[in-house]
């Protein structure tokens, strides 16, 4: 009889140590993600062109390259209490942008044949920091919505463009050189900010207990302004045939800057995934 009173108390205790051990799951309140995202795309052309810069048209032989990578990451933290989501981002826009041409012309009139070449690289990056509110909404098994405002602050780093042009002319019967031009140009761009406010529109799902999707169209209406001044340095130098006659001209010049405007972005697509904890 005692080992039966004993056997029977010890399965009680397992009982209440496998109750204790299923307590509830607490709810997380923190989120870390990585974001990918179009760049901020402000109307100051100046600043921010993605647009083709070399011109190409048909010829006897023309050979065009570009290489473009202009696209935006970075890290958000979220902290959400009673439905109300606080966050921060940071992140940064990469753009690094490569072209080239060459091509041939032929004067058979005039009887001379004409090479180009043309190369432009840009590159510039940019600071962007978010800070927003928003309410959380539960639709669904999984799925959430959340809906607010941001803060939004971008700061438009100093970008460089680079730009060089040789051509060559010779004689088509018997390729005697008539004329070379080389003309290398350096700019750099001064920096320029951008502050605003806009809507967080976010759907959300979760994959897992602890791993989230979720993706935002971003808009922001902004002030844009700057006192920075873009440089330039243009050289030149030239080879008239057969009397060997040169030129060098180097230009230098400054843009100043009084930029102060109130616009709204294109619309940037994001997409994140995160970690709940």
């Amino acid at each position: 009889m005692t080992k039966t009173i004993f056997f029977f108390l010890l399965l009680i205790s397992i009982g209440i140590n496998s109750q204790e051990l299923k307590k509830p799951e607490t709810k997380k309140k923190n989120t870390i993600s990585i974001e990918f995202y179009q760049p901020i795309q402000n109307s100051i052309r100046e600043f921010y062109n993605d647009d083709w810069v070399l011109n190409t048209y048909p010829t006897e032989k023309n050979n065009y390259s570009r290489s473009s990578f202009s696209n935006a990451f970075g890290i958000s933290y979220e902290r959400i209490k009673d439905n109300t989501v606080f966050r921060v981002r940071l992140g940064i826009t990469i753009r690094d942008i490569k072209e080239h041409q060459d091509f041939e012309t032929l004067n058979t009139t005039d009887n001379y044949s004409t090479d180009l070449n043309q190369s432009f690289k840009y590159n510039q990056n940019h600071i962007n920091i978010f800070v927003g509110v928003a309410k959380r909404i539960h639709l669904a098994n999984n799925f959430d919505f959340d809906f607010g405002i941001d803060l939004a602050s971008i700061n438009y780093l100093e970008g460089k463009g680079d730009y060089s042009y040789s051509v060559y002319q010779e004689t088509i019967s018997d390729n005697m050189p008539l004329y070379e031009q080389t003309i290398t140009v350096s700019d750099r761009i001064g920096k320029i900010y951008s502050f605003g406010i806009g809507p967080v529109i976010k759907p959300q799902y979760n994959i897992t207990k602890n791993l989230v999707v979720s993706a935002e169209l971003q808009v922001y209406f902004m002030k844009t302004f700057t006192n920075d001044k873009s440089t330039r340095l243009e050289i030149s130098d030239e080879l008239i045939q057969p009397n060997n006659i040169t030129q060098h001209v180097e230009l230098h010049g400054d843009i100043k800057y009084d930029v102060n405007q109130w616009n709204w972005t294109k619309i940037s697509p994001l997409m994140r995934i995160g970690y709940q904890f």
